[in-house]
């Protein structure tokens, strides 16, 4: 019998598509591809790890022997500073992370016309977009929110009152509202460098540049000028501010903790609008 004398019929459902099913496809995919790579496990899962150990330790010590709370004392500072790794070396693994992860999951897309692919599917640019974003919050959350609420638990399991967690309640809000404003904007301004370049090298240097270099040139006039309003040139010295507001500590610098809100808010948009405006670029070409 040909074919065209069948008796088939036209199927007159509706394709369904639950609306967050696109973008987390992409995000899955993505950190498993990035999980897969020896070397990506190797640099940015062992150095965090080991901070996080050192940091148990410390809060096992100081809650078991009391005379080691004399150099190791649990407090907010304690946890703000395990969140912003440190003066000396202000957000390290949060750098590197970001680099080894982020500087190419938008360039290698566009090297490789992959993101024609994705915006030829029936995903829109901002699904494509919040994929790409949600893999960055998982990794660098893997390192501040999750490891930082596991140190809080620690401590107030060990302690023999509860007399730390009515004195510093707010710490259940403050770690991980600072941890979202610290990678958060870090996320953003790695995808819009990477947006930017088909070579994921390109992007990586810019980004190291910006996070370690502006915090040098702040040092260097503040130090020359006399004038501590140069230290907003650093993104690292706005967190510090905005840490210690959230977590109720002495401000390092005198200027308002709104002027670095801001300063960040600033950062955040201008990768979107960048984000925005090189996607749609190749949605509108195709």
């Amino acid at each position: 019998m040909p074919i065209y004398d069948q008796s088939y019929q036209h199927w007159n459902g509706h394709f369904r598509q639950t609306r967050w099913s696109s973008w987390w496809v992409i995000a899955s995919m993505e950190f498993r591809l990035l999980l897969q790579r020896k070397f990506v496990r190797l640099v940015v899962l062992v150095p965090p790890l080991l901070y996080f150990l050192v940091h148990g330790v410390q809060i096992y010590v100081a809650n078991r022997i009391p005379e080691a709370r004399v150099f190791w004392r649990i407090d907010p500072a304690f946890f703000k500073k395990f969140l912003l790794r440190g003066p000396a070396l202000p957000g390290l693994f949060i750098c590197l992370i970001a680099i080894f992860s982020g500087a190419g999951l938008i360039a290698n897309d566009l090297r490789y016309n992959a993101l024609q692919l994705y915006l030829s599917k029936p995903i829109s640019w901002w699904d494509y977009l919040l994929g790409k974003i949600t893999v960055m919050l998982m990794w660098l959350g893997l390192i501040t929110v999750v490891p930082g609420l596991l140190l809080l638990s620690e401590h107030l399991l060990l302690a023999d009152s509860i007399i730390f967690l009515k004195k510093n309640y707010g710490l259940l809000l403050a770690i991980p509202l600072f941890s979202l404003l610290i990678i958060l904007p870090t996320s953003l301004l790695i995808l819009a460098l990477s947006s930017l370049t088909t070579n994921s090298r390109y992007a990586a240097v810019g980004f190291a540049a910006l996070l370690v270099g502006t915090p040098v040139l702040s040092e260097v006039l503040s130090f020359v000028t006399r004038k501590e309003a140069f230290h907003l040139l650093s993104i690292w010295a706005n967190y510090d501010l905005l840490g210690s507001y959230l977590f109720d500590l002495s401000p390092p610098y005198s200027y308002p903790w709104y002027l670095a809100l801001l300063i960040c808010l600033g950062i955040m948009v201008s990768s979107l609008w960048v984000l925005q405006k090189r996607i749609r670029a190749v949605q509108i070409v195709q």
